[in-house]
């Protein structure tokens, strides 16, 4: 703690980030959010993009936490691109916010598959777009994640067999998107 301190107060970005963390959640010393931020914030102005995060996650509902989320986006840190979503969000920024959410989900970040496939499949910050919405939810398997099957089976009754392989396509899923034409085809043989 001592000699991040110094290195901190001689202005080293890094050493502010990691200090801020260590004060933000009390490691090696008493919780501090205020001095936290302070020190996020100066290595987030030195250019540092992980400080800019966290500064934009502690600076929530604040124009400042927009910016700062912009900030670490732009260079490339995934955690940012969900977080910077939902503030653009509750801004009226829908469609800034889908392209973020488009831009994590890309990246291989969970929370912006799914809100990408939900604000496809509802048509937040654009049309309605099944093809996309059932994307994301099955590329959601592809980092480990079920979180999205249940709202896939809930659209897949409003898609034709080559929208759902188009998706199955495009996630990487394409067994999936066999299996759900299959179930789809099932359920309408039942009902006739």
């Amino acid at each position: 703690m001592k000699l991040l301190a110094v290195s901190a107060d001689d202005g080293d970005p890094v050493a502010q980030r990691t200090l801020g963390y260590l004060v933000q959640h009390g490691i090696g010393t008493t919780p501090d959010d205020a001095r936290a931020t302070a020190l996020y914030r100066a290595a987030a102005e030195a250019g540092d993009p992980l400080a800019a995060f966290n500064f934009g996650v502690l600076a929530t509902g604040s124009d400042e936490a927009v910016h700062w989320l912009r900030q670490a986006a732009g260079a490339g840190i995934t955690e940012a691109y969900s977080r910077l979503g939902d503030r653009l969000s509750e801004r009226d920024l829908d469609e800034e916010a889908l392209r973020w959410y488009v831009r994590g989900a890309e990246a291989g970040d969970k929370a912006s598959m799914f809100a990408a496939a939900c604000w496809y499949r509802d048509g937040f910050g654009g049309p309605v777009d099944l093809v996309q919405a059932l994307r994301w939810y099955l590329a959601m398997l592809n980092v480990g994640s079920g979180d999205g099957i249940h709202e896939a089976h809930e659209i897949v009754p409003g898609m034709t067999t080559d929208e759902i392989h188009e998706a199955g396509r495009l996630s990487g899923r394409l067994l999936e998107a066999d299996l759900l034409v299959q179930q789809q085809a099932s359920r309408n043989a039942a009902e006739a």
